[in-house]
């Protein structure tokens, strides 16, 4: 996929004449990077060429996209203090942002030694894998499992999403908005961390036959209130029988926004039937591609599987359904209500 990046004529000028003066190999890269890029290359291409991993040909581009010819140089301090100063743990603490790639090495984790090796070469101080380890818990820095992202560039991701976050400010009992979603629910239960004894490792049995229901979702973005729909399959249906709740009971509304992504069901052609016969009073807007994070009832769906799906012991799936009937209704309004201590309703 080529990304298409077009630069200027004073752009491409400047970054030839970085590369021949700049004498750091990040500043140089990045310069490098761009050309190619702008020259027609694939990003793989780029990777090949340039000598550097594909992930930071997307990260140059993001960051030029955001700084502009800013983002080339390389902006990391060079002074040699002799102990961990401030200035040298906030250095240390700032390279968690980054990947160890983007500094020249193969490894695409950070180690406590690597940290500490790193350190060396910036500023000239030499701190034990332990006193790293100390200063990063000092700072809030823990070592967790990451979670799995697609980012593609996308043209016009920003105009979209301001737009939607002016819809969503300018909301009232006129013009509603809502985030909308949909979640699978299981009969087989999801496996996730919990206490447990030593030596006595938890067993979740399934019912070895699996049932699902599919659950449409959508979250007031001025009230916190969620309305939802549960059918069997996960099809066109399910979301036209949402607008319709939504239509039943906010029926004063003039006007019903609704924020969601591109699943075929939310623009296919039984969708787009239904949303014509309502005369313009649901209105789609479709969020960029890959932004889950803009969706703020994606929030309430991981809430719903931290508390009733994982681990869960129901042997049938009215039960689970009753369940998470009883979180969705005790989780408003989301995310005003702590839902980590919601109890079972009298």
């Amino acid at each position: 996929m080529t990304i298409g990046l077009r630069l200027t004529r004073g752009q491409r000028r400047r970054m030839k004449r970085l590369l021949q003066k700049t004498r750091s190999r990040i500043e140089a890269l990045r310069a490098r990077i761009l050309l190619l890029l702008h020259g027609g290359h694939e990003p793989s291409q780029v990777a090949v060429l340039a000598g550097c991993a594909r992930a930071t040909v997307y990260r140059t581009v993001y960051r030029f996209e955001d700084l502009g010819e800013d983002a080339l140089l390389d902006q990391r301090a060079h002074r040699a203090p002799k102990k961990a100063t401030p200035d040298v743990e906030g250095k240390l603490v700032g390279y968690i942002d980054s990947s160890p790639q983007d500094f020249g090495w193969q490894r695409t984790t950070w180690t406590l030694e690597l940290l500490a090796a790193q350190l060396v070469q910036d500023t000239g101080v030499r701190l034990s894998p332990s006193h790293v380890r100390n200063l990063l818990q000092a700072n809030d820095v823990r070592r967790g499992r990451p979670r799995v992202g697609l980012r593609i560039p996308v043209r016009g991701r920003r105009k979209i999403l301001r737009k939607i976050d002016r819809l969503v400010r300018r909301a009232d009992t006129e013009d509603e908005v809502f985030y909308v979603d949909e979640a699978d629910i299981d009969l087989n239960p999801r496996i996730g961390t919990t206490y447990m004894r030593r030596g006595k490792q938890l067993v979740v049995l399934t019912p070895g036959k699996n049932v699902k229901r599919y659950i449409a979702g959508a979250l007031n973005a001025r009230t916190g209130t969620v309305v939802h729909v549960v059918r069997e399959r996960k099809n066109s249906d399910l979301f036209v029988a949402l607008v319709e709740e939504l239509r039943r009971r906010y029926r004063h509304a003039r006007r019903i926004h609704l924020v969601l992504d591109n699943f075929i069901i939310h623009k296919s052609k039984r969708t787009l039937r239904c949303l014509a016969g309502l005369g313009g009073r649901v209105v789609l807007h479709f969020l960029p591609p890959y932004s889950p994070q803009s969706n703020l009832i994606e929030r309430l769906w991981k809430q719903l599987h931290d508390h009733v799906t994982r681990n869960h012991t129901h042997r049938a799936i009215e039960p689970l359904m009753e369940a998470v009937d009883e979180f969705i209704e005790g989780a408003q309004p989301f995310p005003g209500t702590k839902v980590s201590m919601l109890a079972h309703a009298a």
